[in-house]
């Protein structure tokens, strides 16, 4: 036992140690995005978009909207998540307004429901000229 906490015993086991600490957090941070909720549009002209996919409401019963434009302007973007009704106007759960100079970001949490669908929409300001694509999503 005492050469096993000794020299390599000791190394490999503080390099494991750092492995997980570094990769359970960058997992977590990507494991919130809502599959098929990503939006993304391009900056070169002013514009809204409705995302066509649609998908089911996430298990924990919550979704925010979240974005990013990654440039160094001051306009300003907004993403959206709606719930799709068939029957009525679409109902908005959540959202986010940022400055294109922010980084990503999200709203608040809004309550969803399983057996519903959801999509994004994104309005956002143009810079004539931008090759930059910015886009929004929904988290759980």
């Amino acid at each position: 036992m005492r050469n096993l906490m000794s020299g390599k015993g000791r190394t490999a086991v503080v390099a494991a140690a750092t492995a997980v600490a570094v990769v359970v957090p960058a997992f977590s941070a990507i494991a919130g995005e809502i599959s098929g909720s990503r939006l993304p549009f391009a900056i070169a002209t002013a514009g809204s978009k409705e995302d066509g996919d649609r998908w089911a409401g996430p298990g924990s019963g919550k979704a925010r909207a979240c974005g990013d434009v990654p440039t160094s302007h001051v306009q300003t973007f907004s993403g959206y998540v709606y719930e799709d009704v068939s029957w009525a106007p679409d109902t908005k759960k959540a959202s986010v307004s940022k400055n294109y100079s922010s980084a990503y970001g999200c709203g608040s949490y809004a309550g969803t429901g399983t057996n519903k669908k959801y999509y994004t929409k994104a309005t956002w300001a143009g810079i004539p000229g931008s090759r930059a694509y910015g886009y929004v999503n929904a988290q759980n």
